[in-house]
């Protein structure tokens, strides 16, 4: 643009600088409204910090209520040391159960054998 144009009016009319502060310095209405707003971020920080605070409780007797309590916790140790022991118990049934139906095989092969050798001892007699 040359020297000349420069000060021409059309030119200092549209030739302005935006700037969101004003260039005159604070006044009081810009100041109110910037404590108005620090008092405002201050609030919201305690307000935060009070959730915070309060929602840790919360979770604490959430955590108390839902977590099952020591007599029940010694009930479910207690009911798989039985079902252990049951389980034990009837395995050890079963073993016991298969040697007596092999003891009272062994038991009749013996009464077999007592029978035939008694019929061949009174026949030899």
């Amino acid at each position: 643009m040359p020297q000349a144009d420069r000060n021409r009016p059309t030119h200092k009319l549209t030739r302005r600088t935006y700037s969101l502060t004003s260039r005159r310095g604070p006044t009081w209405p810009m100041l109110l409204l910037g404590t108005i707003a620090a008092a405002c971020a201050a609030a919201a920080l305690a307000a935060a910090g009070f959730a915070l605070v309060t929602s840790r409780d919360i979770s604490k007797k959430a955590d108390a209520l839902c977590a099952p309590p020591m007599s029940e916790r010694e009930i479910r140790e207690q009911l798989s040391k039985a079902r252990i022991a049951l389980d034990h118990e009837v395995a050890t049934r079963l073993v016991m159960e298969q040697q007596a139906s092999e003891s009272l095989a062994e038991i009749h092969r013996m009464r077999t054998d007592l029978t035939f050798l008694k019929r061949q001892r009174d026949k030899s007699n």
